[in-house]
């Protein structure tokens, strides 16, 4: 029974990675337009992404959202977590629930009602209202990365601060931020990656003028597809592969996905 539940593992893994390794074995392919499997190896796929000046600016526009998720959702996420694991504050978990309605509402919607609220209020064009959407859907992973950091905190560290003389300033500086610090960078990783892959919000509320690139690789399945769209894809991939890396290696995954109740 054992060995049965191993090899099905395997397989559905297997089954799982099968379209990425298909996209990133793609982008390294030498013909001209995309095939699989490829006809050899090379990498021009990534020179003609770095030539193209509309996937070139795409990326860049997906980058600047990422890093704006960033900027928006830490001190916010910051300030909720803290609040929410340390404080018993008057209607927890409603607020709780209320801050991961917008994860759980289906992205369409989402996506639906910041478009009637940017045309609203003229803001249709602009990268940082994108950003705002994508860290309303997306905000509960930071929320939670780094409340299972303060979970994980062993309190008597800042009780021992204040205890030798410490002002709360310096408490929070000098342990309790370095104590949370693995949630907060996992936090700001995961928002970035959200911020530069997310598609369907920003397929809703994207123009011409601010197409991130997931928007601009949807566009291209229309006509030939080439291998430097697959290397873009591969970018993701790469890009995937290091946030994987960095959970791993801050132990932030398990905290996340085993956090404690309090």
């Amino acid at each position: 029974m054992g060995r049965i539940a191993r090899v099905a593992t395997v397989v559905a893994l297997f089954a799982a990675s099968l379209p990425t390794l298909v996209v990133l074995i793609s982008s390294f392919s030498s013909g001209k337009t995309l095939d699989f499997p490829p006809p050899g190896l090379s990498f021009h796929g990534y020179t003609d992404l770095l030539n193209d000046s509309v996937v070139t600016a795409a990326l860049v526009r997906s980058a600047i959202v990422g890093f704006e998720c960033v900027l928006i959702s830490l001190p916010i996420g910051m300030a909720a977590a803290f609040a929410l694991n340390r404080y018993r504050m008057p209607g927890r978990s409603l607020i709780s629930a209320f801050l991961l309605l917008g994860f759980s509402t289906p992205l369409v919607v989402s996506g639906m009602g910041f478009l009637v609220l940017l045309t609203r209020l003229g803001l249709i064009g602009d990268l940082w209202p994108m950003s705002v959407a994508i860290v309303t859907v997306n905000f509960p992973f930071m929320l939670l990365t780094i409340g299972s950091s303060i979970d994980q905190l062993n309190p008597e560290l800042e009780e021992a601060a204040s205890t030798m003389g410490a002002e709360r300033v310096q408490t929070f500086l000098f342990v309790t931020l370095p104590g949370v610090m693995p949630g907060v960078l996992i936090g700001s990783i995961l928002l970035f990656i959200f911020g530069m892959t997310e598609f369907l919000v920003s397929l809703t509320i994207a123009t011409t003028a601010n197409q991130t690139l997931p928007v601009v690789l949807f566009a291209s399945l229309r006509g030939t597809l080439k291998p430097r769209h697959a290397a873009a894809g591969g970018i993701y991939i790469w890009i995937a592969l290091v946030v994987v890396f960095l959970m791993t290696r801050f132990k932030t995954l398990e905290q996340f996905l085993y956090r404690r109740d309090s």
